[in-house]
């Protein structure tokens, strides 16, 4: 709305009201201390009481400007009252059964879900399990194939170490059997020889004569070799002699103890 120089707004005029009320106050209060100035100078001059005639002035008001007029209003119409529709009784219930419906496949799915977690943990409790069981019957049978081995290699070490003594022994009794047959043989020459032997007289001491005898297989002595003499030629050739008439010279009791040539030692106090 557009105004006319001469009109003004209501927020002025309520300011020049203010105005004029305030400027009216202003004048009463200054008259009042005014008078009350002049009564103190006169009363304290004592000096002999004097009427006093004061004039109220009150400046006109001023003349109030007519209001601007009001906007006019706009009536709105009222709002279109629409009849409140009333619910489905079939669609409610089918609304809740379909949430009960949801609320149960809900339930369901986390009650399967549970279940198949459920199923998870016991499947890797059961592959733990079972892999500590597959892990310690491997190691027990590991342990039990290790020990066996350990007895079985013992036991081959033993009946090894058996075998090598009872071959040794057996070794042993050969070669003392050996020995012994030997020992024999050539105890049988050189009782054979001892017999043939004419000592000469006048023997001193047990002087020692070694011969180193050469025969065939057949016991026939070919020769007779004298390696370390006695010191008395004469014991030297009886013995020499009774050699060589004591051929053939006894066989041993097995042929493979047969030596070509034997060395014998001749004491004649032996």
């Amino acid at each position: 709305m557009i105004m006319s120089p001469r009109q003004s707004s209501p927020s002025s005029v309520s300011k020049r009201r203010a105005d004029f009320w305030l400027a009216l106050t202003f004048a009463i209060i200054t008259n009042l201390v005014f008078i009350g100035l002049l009564v103190f100078s006169v009363s304290w001059r004592n000096p002999p009481p004097v009427p006093v005639t004061a004039e109220l002035y009150v400046p006109p008001a001023p003349e109030p400007k007519p209001l601007p007029p009001p906007p006019p209003k706009t009536v709105k119409p009222p709002p279109e009252i629409k009849p409140l529709a009333q619910p489905d009784p079939e669609i409610a219930i089918q609304k809740k059964k379909e949430e009960e419906r949801r609320k149960q496949e809900a339930e369901e799915k986390a009650r399967q879900e549970k279940l198949k977690k459920e199923q998870l943990e016991k499947e890797r409790l059961a592959k733990e399990k079972a892999a500590r069981e597959k892990a310690e019957k491997e190691r027990l049978e590991r342990e039990k194939k290790e020990r066996e081995e350990r007895e079985q290699k013992a036991r081959e070490e033993e009946a090894q170490r058996e075998t090598e003594l009872q071959k040794m022994l057996a070794e042993q009794r050969v070669r003392d059997e050996l020995q012994a047959a030997q020992d024999r043989w050539v105890q049988s020459i050189r009782i054979k020889v001892k017999g043939n032997l004419v000592l000469p007289p006048n023997i001193a001491g047990n002087p020692e004569a070694i011969f180193l005898i050469v025969q065939l297989p057949t016991g026939e002595v070919i020769d007779a070799k004298l390696q370390k003499s006695s010191g008395n030629t004469a014991y030297d050739d009886a013995v020499y002699r009774a050699i060589m008439k004591s051929s053939p010279l006894p066989k041993p009791e097995r042929t493979d103890l047969f030596r070509r040539e034997l060395r014998f030692v001749f004491r004649p106090r032996d």
